[in-house]
Order: C-alpha cells, then structure tokens, then sequence
C-alpha cells in the first residue's frame, strides 16, 4: 500500500476560542483550547460559530443580491476550509494527493497498514490476541460500567467501550491499554468487525493520536485514525476519534474492565 499524506488546515496566531462546549456543554478557563470534558476543538468551534453568525447578518440585511453574495462567498468559502480541516472526509482520494504535498515540512505521511504488518506489529498482534481470548460479553461491561472506581487518570489494563448515542449510551466493543517504554499502545475490537490499533501521547494531560499514529481494518481496508483519551472524575474514560473512513465523529465513554 501506498503511502498516503494530508496537509493539516493552518491556524492563525492569537485566535481566541470559545469557553462554553458546543459538544458537552462544559464551562472551560478562559483561553482553553481543548475542551477538558470530551476533547472537543473549542477554537475550531469558535471559527465556525463566527463565520455562521456573519453569514446570518449579511443574509438579513436589506442589500442587492449581488453584494450579498460579495460577503458571503467569502465566508462560505472559510467554512469549507474549515470542513475539510475537521472532518478529513475520504483521506484516500481527497487530502491525501500528491498534489497537496507541495510543502513537505507541513505534510504528515500516513500508513494506517503499518500497525498489522510494520514493525511494531507483533506487539498489537499480542495485545488482540489478549483481547479477544476473554472478550467481555454484555452483561461483563455493565457491570464494569456500574462499579466504575474514580482513579483521576488513565492506567493499563483492559476496559470496555459504550458508544454516546444521543442522550444514551450502547455497548460497543472493548480495548486494552499497555505501556511499552513510554509509550502508550492500544487496541480496541467493536462489535461491527473494526479493530483499532495505535499509540498515543500525553497532549494537555489527555492522551492523544494524530493521524500517522493510528489505524483501523474495516472489511479488509484500512483507514488513518486520530482521536484523544481524557480521564473524567467519576473514573471513565471521554473518547473522542475521527477515522478517514467517513466524516463521522465517534464519541465514547470507556471503563475499566480489569488488568491486562
């Protein structure tokens, strides 16, 4: 498989972000700009949220339609750049384009295939093998989810995962966390036949994956995966992940299951 790349979307400097999530609904301390609750770009949002709000006053003003569309293209425009930077829809055929590797300091090579047949790829292979020889069954997570003890950060062992349906929550799967050095590793097994294998960082006391620091296999393709881990006080875990699979953000709560 060919190595794919993407150039992540530019930020200018003393950008202001918001304090109230838009995802979860948190209160953050001013000038945060990762929500503390569930991982969410409050400086993203704010951008977003701006560019929406001019796009409604100029659509409400009593102007021709031609200076209308003046100010409006080019806040439609910034919102593009924006979905692309957020959403990272179809990497494969859309970001990841030699054509957008025109400056090689600001471009990130991605091969999600790497975690299966690379060189670390007996340790993932181990860790599912760990993970699937005593998969909890859905009477084993709820009661993991309902004994849930608070630690105040996130630990090794394995845990099982709920996926944030609307006001609900559903299981979905479970993964196991272990350290290697110090490095974190990870891998995760759902329900719909996805195993997720990676490694993470700690980033604003969460642990983090960018986009060349993870995977997943899907129906025998593989896909580029970021996402974020945060340690909540009632001792789960807040998920938050993009795959470039879809532009559908995942959202899940993990708790611990037992050790490895």
């Amino acid at each position: 498989m060919k190595h794919e790349n993407f150039a992540p979307p530019e930020y200018k400097e003393g950008l202001e972000a918001d304090a109230v999530c838009g995802q979860c609904g948190n209160v953050n301390p001013e000038g945060t700009l990762i929500c503390k609750m569930c991982g969410n770009n409050l400086r993203d949002q704010r951008m977003l949220r701006m560019a929406a709000d001019q796009l409604l006053e100029a659509e409400n003003e009593p102007t021709s339609r031609s200076v209308f569309l003046m100010r409006a293209l080019p806040v439609l425009a910034i919102l593009f750049v924006l979905w692309l930077g957020l959403n990272v829809g179809n990497i494969s055929s859309m970001l990841m384009s030699a054509d957008n590797a025109t400056d090689e300091t600001n471009t990130i090579y991605v091969n999600p295939e790497s975690f299966w047949n690379g060189s670390e790829s007996s340790i993932y292979d181990a860790m599912q093998t760990k993970l699937t020889a005593r998969f909890p069954n859905e009477s084993d997570a709820e009661n993991a989810r309902l004994n849930t003890r608070s630690t105040g950060s996130i630990r090794e062992g394995r845990y099982v995962l709920y996926e944030r349906m609307g006001t609900g929550i559903r299981y979905v799967g479970s993964a196991i966390i272990q350290m290697e050095g110090d490095v974190w590793h990870y891998n995760a097994s759902l329900m719909d036949e996805i195993e997720i294998r990676g490694k993470a960082s700690i980033f604003d006391q969460m642990l983090s994956s960018q986009w060349d620091q993870a995977g997943a296999l899907y129906q025998g393709d593989y896909y580029a995966v970021t996402g974020t881990a945060l340690a909540q006080p009632d001792g789960s875990i807040s998920l938050n992940g993009e795959s470039s699979h879809s532009m559908r953000r995942f959202s899940a709560v993990a708790y611990h299951y037992g050790d490895r």
